[in-house]
């Protein structure tokens, strides 16, 4: 009965009053975007997201647009992965997002690789073997194309911590990659210590040019100063995406409803960006535009429904919207932490030279899994980020300076 009302309050939420409870309405966003289906970019479950959110923008009186661009589309057709020598174990491998396919069965030694460094694959022989190595110290392709060039067939990264592991290379790899768990790693390693290991690897693909979307929601200020709330709407392969990133949108549609009531003299926008789980692509369309001139701040919602900790942060030395987001926190009675923070959609307009920040809560145990289902995400966490959102972008701090960014300069 409360999942029948959930979908009732999410169809019918722009023509009801501001509620005080945020959480509960955020949380009737997340529901309708996660309930159903995962929404992997460049699908029609993805471009029901971005319809779902443009619908909603537009009762509560936004100016929308829906702006397409392209992307590498990624899919995992099949992948497998097993010992079959000295005993036969079935493991349980996740293509590296881009990773090619193997072209069949590819049968050959196992040899550890430790981190993937050059001097690792200097002190082993990867010759036409399959380099097993532990995730962490340097990115994902750069571990694949060290073992590429020392001679490795395919690569399988295990996690450095419990549990498997979701990844990307960013791009296209140059030889097969897959993932496996902490746990099946060290197993691996117990083999290899006893002696040789024989693998067959299986990895089918698809890479492919396809069409995503941005949701770019636009209210207009009285003043020339622009800000912008994002969250991106698609997720992972296999995973319904409640928290990663539903969570985001819902608290950034309620955010935007608290705007519509109460608007700063500036104007603000509000942006669903498409394809941030493959590379961050919507993200850096937009960045990559001349939408970006005269764009003040950025602040980014990326899984904000799970876990007792919230943070903000971003990877530059411009703490601009760090600093307005601890000021609101602190006069909301918000508990917020300041940390170092990457890999999400506020980093393209970092780079762009937009100030920029994100709120994050980091512990989630369902991260990229099938288990990130919407009965996982709070309300009443979701209640303190919608507020806190909508009190920044409101903050005459987070509009100062000059705002004249060159888009063609960081092509």
């Amino acid at each position: 009965m409360r999942i029948l009302w959930l979908f009732l309050a999410a169809a019918v939420a722009a023509a009801t009053p501001v509620a005080e409870d945020a959480g509960e309405r955020a949380y009737a966003h997340v529901v309708a975007l996660a309930g159903a289906a995962p929404r992997p970019a460049g699908t029609e479950a993805e471009r029901r997201g971005v319809d779902y959110v443009a619908a909603r923008l537009r009762e509560m009186g936004y100016r929308v647009e829906v702006v397409a661009f392209p992307f590498p589309y990624f899919e995992t057709l099949k992948v497998g992965l097993e010992v079959t020598s000295p005993v036969r174990i079935a493991l349980n491998p996740r293509a590296l997002v881009y990773s090619p396919s193997t072209e069949g069965v590819l049968a050959a030694p196992l040899v550890f690789g430790a981190l993937g460094r050059p001097d690792d694959f200097r002190a082993v022989d990867v010759q036409g073997r399959v380099a097993l190595v532990q995730r962490g110290e340097i990115t994902f392709l750069e571990k694949v194309e060290n073992a590429a060039r020392a001679g490795a067939r395919a690569v399988v990264v295990y996690n450095h911590e419990p549990g498997p592991l979701v990844g990307t290379l960013t791009r296209r790899s140059s030889v097969p990659a897959v993932t496996i768990s902490r746990e099946e790693g060290l197993r691996l390693r117990d083999l290899l210590a006893q002696g040789p290991v024989l693998v067959s690897l299986v990895v089918d693909t698809r890479l492919e040019t396809r069409t995503s979307h941005n949701v770019v929601a636009t209210l207009a200020g009285r003043d020339g100063g622009r800000v912008l709330l994002g969250a991106h709407v698609d997720s992972v392969e296999g995973s319904p995406g409640a928290n990663d990133n539903a969570s985001g949108v819902g608290a950034a549609l309620e955010a935007a409803r608290l705007l519509r009531a109460q608007p700063p003299p500036w104007t603000v926008e509000v942006v669903a960006f498409g394809a941030e789980e493959l590379g961050l692509f919507g993200s850096e369309a937009y960045a990559r535009s001349e939408r970006v001139r005269g764009l003040r701040a950025m602040l980014n919602l990326d899984m904000v429904g799970v876990g007792p900790r919230l943070l903000v942060g971003n990877t530059g030395s411009d703490r601009r919207v760090v600093d307005a987001a601890l000021d609101a926190a602190r006069r909301l009675g918000v508990r917020l932490e300041a940390r170092r923070m990457g890999a999400s959609d506020h980093v393209p307009f970092e780079r762009a030279g937009v100030p920029a920040a994100m709120l994050h809560r980091p512990d989630d145990p369902n991260y990229h899994s099938p288990e990130d289902t919407p009965d996982k995400v709070r309300p009443d966490l979701l209640d303190p980020v919608v507020r806190l959102a909508a009190a920044v972008l409101r903050s005459p701090s987070v509009v100062a300076g000059p705002g004249t960014l060159q888009p063609t300069a960081f092509r």
